[in-house]
């Protein structure tokens, strides 16, 4: 019945069971803190070549792009210091990444997003490796190694891209195989005992048509929490990653280019959660007349945890792509994918060494994908893109929870109630299918206009066991519901099948009012399907829930001055955001059962301002920065667990500051005997910012700064480097997660980011 249970027993101590002046100095000196730093300074003039993206699938300078879209290169990468993605979310206006409690990525984009890490939640943002989507959200939280560029595309994606994202996109674009030997190779050690190595190896196997490119990605770290019940650390970091690639050529038409690519994580602990208010509970499941309250922990970096010993992640990809050039004007493209995640998890969310709820989830998950996709250029007056998209995702979940009852995992369902148990196996199945198109329209030379619809079909069924192991004698409740009574019982199967479908436009307009400055506009339908509640124990909670809709409306304005020493791009947009999938925990009020819904609670509007720049005043200089303003309020709010209807007018929208902004200044300095010293300073503002649905005040994160920088010294031909870099150089404490347990058990408890780190490269290329 279950046939995970037995794996539990063999895995590792599974427990018994200030901001306008900052803004307009950036507006007066900084620049976009998101565009990729590609190209070299021209002779006689601080020019700067092209930036190219491929956001619209082919290849476009970024200032000729209709699209709210900032841009990574690998060189902007290391600058940053962004060993995985969420090193990105500072340099992007109004855009949200970090890793949540499951090792998940929580991405947000203009305030839309999904941070619950579930295989039944599905990303509001989507990530993509080399044009495939990354259906669950704990492969999706990539380390950055092997980068050519990386994308971050605001608002709905669909009429282009294999799978529909209703709040945008985050695209990937690794290395490819280069035509002469290539070779890099970094070592690195920091504090709480950082280790890092990366290294690339690429070059022809058989001159013009054959190629190959391999590259790995080593690191670990020890954790950074004290964790008080053990002695330990706690949420400490081992990781080994993976890529290699082929590239065949077999005529100037034709091209079949094969990735590779895995990633293994075996950290000693998992990552986990601080409290921030107190809890109370029986040390001891078999006396419970002995009651202990445990205080707020009061120290960021401390936690007091007992189930905290597995976070193993085995990831695999493996993609085919074929490209045939059919004439000068078509081309036909085949991407065919398949994809394998392999979580464990032990997480203790009552973030005490009570055992008060204790969970472990195993999960294993596979997709496949299979995209055909046309795509006509004629000179830049009409180009098309279309085709056809199939997805199917296959997800098993075995999830437990643990109070210390003579059973395998217990369950108290009330601040004070003593043994149960659940255990519960999920399985998902997901097939999409998908048609779309764009198109764009030269009309003259200044005016362009584009047109795009998809149209997308899916099939979920779900099916759920759930089984309870409940003693109503030790229960203080004095109505135990059916479904709960009794010794052993196991619960009868419930599944479902819902089918949800969308068409999803998208029309936007652009003008040339001269060589250096585009505006243009756009409107566009995002959307994101339903499913069923992962954590539902009856019929009645296992309903489907609602596909979620938005209409985003923008209007945008991009500019290049003095042969591309200067760029400044600005963006308003609003978007109109229906049926929100929103997670809510509580005690259900008649009783006292915990209680798990995932619905269609909210509808929300919100709109605001964008502002990238980046100047290089030599070609010593460079400045980047970034402004994003965000106004976004829900418009109307269900009532949830609890029965307390919500008054929208005081719940803020989950990672939604109304403010954040970024600077950043890089100055290279020539020295004698062939040699460059470089230094580099970024700092970011953040809002205050609301880390989970209720808005505590307890769980908010106030607004705060960051600050970045580092030294090197390289050699001018770029053989070699050394660098010696910090983060958080100020030792900010930042939330970055909340869990609001405040009904049951009784608690509230924080995520955060890491403290101040710093470490020393040594850089070989070849």
């Amino acid at each position: 019945m279950f046939r995970r249970v037995l794996k539990s027993f063999c895995l590792s101590n599974v427990s018994p069971l200030r901001l306008s002046a900052c803004a307009a100095a950036m507006t007066c000196a900084a620049g976009g803190g998101a565009f990729a730093q590609s190209g070299s300074v021209a002779d006689g003039a601080h020019a700067r070549d092209e930036i190219v993206v491929t956001a619209r699938r082919r290849a476009e300078s970024l200032q000729d792009v209709p699209v709210a879209v900032s841009a990574f290169s690998g060189d902007r990468v290391d600058e940053l210091q962004a060993d995985d993605i969420s090193g990105l979310q500072y340099a992007a206006p109004n855009v949200y990444i970090d890793q949540g409690d499951a090792a998940n990525a929580v991405i947000y984009v203009r305030g839309v997003g999904q941070n619950d890490s579930l295989a039944f939640a599905d990303p509001g943002v989507g990530v993509y490796v080399d044009d495939v989507f990354i259906a669950r959200s704990q492969a999706a939280f990539l380390e950055l190694f092997d980068v050519e560029r990386v994308e971050v595309l605001r608002g709905p994606q669909g009429t282009l891209y294999g799978r529909n994202t209703i709040g945008g996109a985050i695209k990937f674009v690794s290395k490819r195989p280069s035509d002469e030997v290539d070779a890099y190779l970094e070592a690195g050690y920091g504090n709480f005992d950082a280790v890092s190595v990366k290294g690339r190896l690429s070059g022809p196997i058989s001159a013009g048509t054959l190629a190959g490119n391999v590259a790995f990605a080593y690191s670990r770290r020890d954790g950074y929490n004290a964790n008080l019940a053990d002695g330990r650390d706690d949420g400490d970091f081992q990781s080994v990653a993976g890529r290699g690639s082929l590239l065949w050529t077999p005529s100037d038409d034709v091209e079949f280019y094969l990735s590779v690519d895995g990633r293994i994580d075996r950290p000693d602990t998992s990552r986990s959660p601080v409290r921030e208010t107190s809890i109370t509970g029986a040390p001891d499941p078999t006396d419970p007349t002995l009651i202990v309250t445990l205080p707020a922990s009061g120290d960021p970096y401390s936690v007091d945890v007992s189930a905290n010993r597995l976070s193993d992640l085995t990831a695999f990809g493996a993609a085919l792509t074929g490209k045939w050039r059919a004439s000068d004007s078509l081309t036909l493209e085949s991407i065919t994918s398949f994809r394998t995640l392999d979580f464990d998890l032990n997480l203790d969310t009552d973030g005490s060494p009570l055992p008060i709820l204790d969970i472990l989830l195993l999960q294993d998950q596979d997709q496949f994908s299979q995209e055909l996709r046309a795509e006509y250029d004629d000179n830049g007056a009409f180009t098309f893109t279309g085709g056809l998209y199939y997805f199917r995702d296959d997800d098993t979940t075995f999830s437990g929870v643990d109070n210390g009852a003579a059973t395998i995992f217990g369950f108290p369902v009330t601040l004070f109630g003593f043994p149960t148990s659940s255990l519960a196996e999920t399985a998902q199945v997901t097939n999409s299918y998908a048609a779309f198109f764009d198109a764009s329209f030269a009309l003259g030379e200044r005016v362009d206009i584009s047109a795009g619809l998809r149209y997308t079909h899916e099939k979920r069924r779900s099916a759920r066991l759930f089984e309870n192991f409940f003693d109503p004698n030790v229960s203080v409740i004095a109505n135990t519901p059916p479904f709960l009574q009794g010794v052993g019982v196991a619960g009868a199967p419930i599944s479902g099948e819902a089918d949800f479908d969308a068409f999803t436009p998208k029309v936007s307009a652009s003008y040339k009012v001269s060589d250096a400055a585009m505006v243009y506009a756009s409107v566009s339908r995002g959307f994101k399907s339903g499913g069923f509640d992962g954590r539902a124990t009856t019929d009645f909670g296992f309903q489907p829930f609602e596909p979620e809709f938005v209409w985003s409306y923008e209007a945008g304005l991009k500019t290049s001055w003095f042969d591309g020493a200067l760029i400044a791009n600005a963006a308003y947009f609003y978007n109109d955001y229906t049926d929100v999938q929103v997670t809510s925990f509580g005690a259900d009020p008649v009783s006292g059962v915990f209680v798990s819904l995932f619905t269609n609670a909210a509808a929300a509007r919100m709109h605001g301002v964008e502002l990238e720049l980046l100047a290089r005043p030599s070609d010593r200089f460079t400045l980047t920065g970034s402004v994003g303003w965000l106004d976004a309020k829900y418009t109307e709010f269900d009532i949830l667990v609890g029965g307390v209807a919500t008054d929208v007018s005081d719940r803020p929208l989950v990672n939604a500051p109304r403010w954040n902004a970024s600077l950043g200044a890089t100055y290279e300095q020539p020295f004698a005997n062939g040699l460059t010293g470089v230094l580099h300073v970024d700092g970011a503002y953040r809002g205050e910012t609301a880390t989970e649905i209720t808005g505590s005040p307890a769980l908010t994160q106030e607004r705060y700064g960051l600050l970045n920088a580092f030294a090197a010294i390289k050699a001018d031909d770029g053989r070699w480097e050394l660098r010696g870099g910090v983060k958080n150089a100020t030792n900010e404490a930042v939330r970055v997660q909340g869990f609001n347990l405040s009904e049951f058990p009784g608690v509230e408890l924080g995520f955060y980011k890491a403290p101040r780190t710093y470490n020393v490269q040594a850089i070989f290329r070849y």
